[in-house]
């Protein structure tokens, strides 16, 4: 039986797409009212008119996660509207396939300003009613989160601090009974894979990094049912891990 998030509430950044957007429908399908955020305010009001008329509960609010005083408001509308938070995931993000020689400083802040800074401002502002209702975070890192990357090393620094930033959120906030966790996907196939740079790959083995033993890219959708596990009773004894979801590639 899928977990129930009847009574609950989500919160979902880079919920116009991908990934993003399928976590805010499938938590919705199981019952959470969902906040949907991200910087596409349309998407993301179309995406909660699309749930509402399914039955579900949804709001958009836009939120320009490089902008602080943006998160602030974004979490104070998500808490008028529904006035607790049991679910934050962290599924925005940006990625950056470039050599290292060529990065830009602007490269390097907006990379980590989205992938890094936003889930921690947006997690210490959230902590006061995630303790109240003993929550859960789930943040979404990569594959190169915990490995070396080619053409990467600025996504990968981003990556790589968000799985070690979640796993003390987890030593901080898990004695005050919220849980934090990270999911780890290879590669997705999502917009966001389409929009990196494209960088003839040194040999072929580089050039698959990331694919399932099968040759295969996860779906958005399978990605999706592992945030919503993880945010689940189903996962109440699991606390400061990293899941990949990479169909055998790290085996």
């Amino acid at each position: 039986m899928p977990p129930d998030f009847g009574g609950k509430v989500a919160l979902v950044t880079g919920a116009a797409s991908g990934v993003g957007r399928a976590t805010a429908e499938l938590l919705a399908a199981r019952g959470a009212a969902v906040a949907c955020l991200d910087r596409r305010g349309p998407e993301v009001e179309s995406l909660a008119a699309e749930i509402g008329a399914a039955g579900g509960e949804a709001i958009g609010i836009e939120c320009d996660l490089r902008d602080p005083d943006a998160i602030e408001f974004a979490l104070a509308a998500a808490l008028r509207w529904r006035s607790r938070l049991d679910v934050l995931a962290h599924v925005a993000g940006v990625g950056l396939r470039r050599r290292a020689e060529d990065v830009e400083p602007e490269d390097w802040e907006r990379t980590i300003d989205i992938n890094l800074r936003a889930p921690f401002l947006l997690t210490r502002a959230a902590i006061g009613p995630l303790v109240e209702s003993r929550g859960a975070v789930v943040a979404v890192s990569s594959l190169a989160g915990l490995e070396g990357w080619p053409y990467s090393t600025v996504y990968a620094a981003s990556k790589g601090g968000l799985v070690t930033m979640m796993r003390s959120f987890a030593l901080e906030l898990g004695p005050r009974g919220v849980r934090v966790n990270v999911v780890c996907p290879g590669g997705i196939d999502t917009p966001m894979l389409d929009d990196l740079d494209e960088i003839a790959a040194p040999d072929e083995a580089a050039a698959k990094r990331g694919r399932g033993l099968d040759d295969t890219l996860a779906t958005p959708t399978e990605v999706a049912a592992t945030i919503a596990f993880l945010a689940s009773p189903d996962a109440s004894h699991i606390n400061g891990t990293t899941l990949t979801v990479d169909g055998g590639a790290t085996a």
